[in-house]
């Protein structure tokens, strides 16, 4: 196994820190309660919105799907499909507003990231029915709306799970993963049975300990490692052959740091090409609660996707 350890100013290293260490020791409300889950969804009401911004409502299986359509200031050189994270419980399209704005602007593609639905209100897998329409929509309007056949995938935390699944659909569902350039996954939940890493979290773990992981899978997903192994749910599981190239991102304090290793290597054993870059101090969520190695892993990312563009 190998990873690109990031280089990081030994100033932001130390900004991180200072944000990092007021995290830690902070437990998460309980989503398997009304209060607990209500709290976790008004987190991140406060997030910038950027300002170009469009919502476009397309089909769904069950409605209306909304997605959120960020565009750069020239012609658009592909589309970034986006999956935001959220526990499958919460967040939204506007959470990436920064980052999408941020890509779209330095690799000049147009980002378009959905709104799937939410459990436990909807459960598993009205998120992902949502995600795959929005893909398939993606694949029949992409060159009538944006100008471009060419795409990305991208998802961070369970919006990256919910995105590889995005991926093994196109292939099996699609003559078009050349279409497909790259996919860029960020700490990203690929077994939702829980990996060591996420098991051994303990309460000052910054972000997510393995109770509040636990919580989460029994909200969502029935509560049997049976279940949550099988390649429908857990992509690490699931045939990986024929995929485009990838771009794994993850914090080293990050307890999805296994899923992130097991299944970058996965990739790569597939005849795949996947990258995998490690930020040292790094805590789940990174790019959107640590702004010191955000910035830096943002920048990354667009620089990974401009690459591929090129080729």
């Amino acid at each position: 196994m190998f990873y690109t350890t990031m280089s990081i100013p030994a100033a932001d290293r130390e900004a991180a820190r200072v944000i990092t260490a007021a995290k830690a020791g902070r437990s998460l409300p309980d989503p398997t309660t009304p209060d607990g889950l209500a709290m976790l969804r008004s987190s991140t009401s406060g997030v910038p919105r950027a300002e170009g911004a469009v919502d476009t409502l397309i089909p769904g299986a069950a409605g209306d799907v909304r997605v959120r359509v960020i565009r750069p200031e020239g012609e658009a050189r592909a589309v970034l499909f986006d999956v935001h994270g959220g526990g499958w419980f919460g967040g939204s399209p506007e959470e990436n507003d920064h980052a999408n704005e941020l890509i779209a602007r330095e690799a000049g593609v147009v980002a378009v990231s959905v709104d799937y639905r939410l459990a436990p209100e909807h459960p598993y897998p009205a998120c992902l029915e949502d995600v795959l329409a929005a893909v398939e929509w993606l694949f029949d309007h992409a060159a009538s709306e944006f100008g471009t056949e060419k795409l990305l995938i991208s998802g961070n935390s369970v919006g990256a799970h919910l995105a590889a699944l995005a991926v093994l659909h196109v292939r099996h569902r699609h003559d078009a993963m050349e279409r497909v350039v790259g996919v860029s996954l960020a700490y990203g939940v690929f077994d939702p049975s829980l990996t060591l890493a996420e098991r051994l979290a303990t309460p000052t773990t910054p972000v997510l300990s393995t109770s509040f992981l636990r919580n989460t899978r029994k909200l969502i997903f029935p509560d049997t490692a049976a279940v949550l192994r099988n390649p429908t749910i857990s992509p690490l599981y699931a045939d990986l052959t024929g995929l485009p190239p990838a771009l794994f991102t993850i914090g080293e304090l990050d307890p999805l740091l296994d899923d992130v290793l097991f299944m970058a290597e996965r990739w790569r054993a597939a005849g795949n090409e996947a990258e995998i870059d490690f930020y040292p101090g790094a805590i789940h969520g990174f790019m959107n609660l640590v702004p010191p190695l955000g910035e830096h892993a943002l920048h990354r990312i667009s620089s990974w996707i401009d690459d591929h563009l090129l080729t």
